[in-house]
């Protein structure tokens, strides 16, 4: 039997910090929060939109890989990695693979909007390895136009970007205005985030800022009538390695 999770923004964990320099609703909160779960090889997902300039001070991560996504405005980053601050503009991706451990700070400047998303890529091997940093510039990724919809390649056949975790592709549709049908992998999750518009998804509508999960299923048919914009991740439903909420 197919799953299916429809997560309003409202429903999400929303957090301001910063004394609401910076606001943030979570569609996978830290596994302490309440919310939804970590699954597949996910483990935090939030969206930020920047206020005012702030700054995440220099703190710790190891094991995970680490994504940020920025869609509009600018970050600045350091890491105790390469020990120097690096902008990053919209359109662009940074990658932390923790390893064995890396500090970290950012910067996130006024009217920026972001991703933040966290992976186990098999916590028990990543520690043992030196941690890296990449960061991929906007025009890295490639677009192609296909049935109405155009379709931008983060990670997966098509997509530049250098990723441990297996199984994972990522990709951002944008849809014109039509009814389109997509055959679905049975065995893999597929999580989405309207970043712009409104879309009915198998008769679902679901607004902006809406977290969308389903697996076990055949086909989905989506339904715009003017333009949305689709954040797409699709992992594997199950993992063959403990993930880290089950070791620890």
């Amino acid at each position: 039997m197919s799953s299916l999770v429809h997560l309003k923004k409202e429903q999400q964990q929303l957090m301001p910090l910063f004394n609401g320099a910076f606001t943030e609703n979570k569609p996978i909160p830290f596994p302490d929060r309440k919310g939804t779960q970590a699954y597949s090889n996910l483990f935090y997902w939030a969206h930020l939109v920047a206020s005012e300039t702030a700054e995440f001070p220099l703190h710790p991560h190891e094991g995970f890989e680490i994504m940020t996504f920025v869609y509009s405005g600018s970050l600045e980053h350091y890491d105790t990695a390469t020990k120097v601050w690096t902008s990053l503009g919209a359109g662009d991706v940074q990658v932390i693979q923790a390893g064995s451990g890396v500090q970290h700070a950012e910067r996130i400047i006024k009217g920026s909007e972001l991703f933040q998303i966290w992976f186990d890529p098999d916590f028990s091997k990543t520690l043992k390895k030196d941690a890296g940093y990449r960061d991929y510039r906007a025009d890295e990724f490639t677009s192609e136009k296909r049935g109405g919809i155009e379709r931008l390649s983060y990670l997966g056949e098509k997509g530049p970007i250098y990723f441990e975790t297996p199984e994972i592709e990522i990709e951002k549709l944008v849809f014109g205005a039509g009814k389109y049908v997509k055959l679905m992998d049975r065995n893999c999750t597929y999580s989405y985030y309207l970043l712009d518009g409104e879309i009915s998804i198998n008769d679902e509508l679901v607004e902006k800022d809406s977290f969308v999960v389903f697996n076990k299923i055949e086909d989905v048919t989506f339904s715009v009538d003017k333009r949305a914009v689709l954040f797409v991740i699709k992992s594997p439903s199950e993992v063959n390695y403990k993930r880290f909420l089950e070791r620890y």
